[in-house]
């Protein structure tokens, strides 16, 4: 579990992150799914998808967790600051974090998988248990929204 946390640590954590909108959520997400995915370790059955197997149990894991709390908008999360933060190259502006806020949970998590961490169609719906055409509709919805609602400040 060591060796999941320096290879894939942070990029857990931004997935939990983008999902939840919550740092101290994200974080508790990120662990209940290392441990679900220590657990059962046994059913990987590709090493080489060990990545998208573990984003998809930190994915799930955050689903899950923010079904547990009251949701907190992205935007109205506390901005970390610490140096060397994994979130520190996420740059989104203020307007896009308030925009993709708005989006469902569902839509927000197509477009954090397949957009911001560059996943495939097919990893993306894996990762979430749904079709590929339904990650397909989602992501273009989502974008449509946020091309209405985000209008970029400069």
């Amino acid at each position: 579990m060591t060796r999941w946390l320096s290879a894939y640590g942070d990029v857990a954590l931004r997935t939990a992150y983008l999902i939840l909108g919550d740092r101290a959520a994200a974080e508790d997400a990120v662990q209940e799914g290392f441990l679900r995915a220590w657990r059962s370790s046994h059913t990987l059955r590709d090493p080489g998808a060990e990545r998208a197997w573990l984003l998809a149990i930190v994915a799930n894991a955050a689903r899950s967790e923010r079904r547990r709390r009251v949701p907190l908008p992205i935007g109205d999360a506390a901005a970390p600051t610490a140096t060397g933060d994994p979130f520190a190259d996420l740059d989104l502006a203020t307007a896009l974090r308030e925009a993709l806020a708005e989006l469902s949970p569902e839509q927000r998590a197509v477009v954090v998988l397949r957009v911001y961490l560059d996943r495939s169609v097919a990893d993306t719906a894996t990762a979430l248990g749904i079709e590929e055409g339904t990650v397909k509709s989602r992501l273009n919805r989502a974008l449509a929204a946020l091309r209405s609602r985000w209008t970029p400040t400069s």
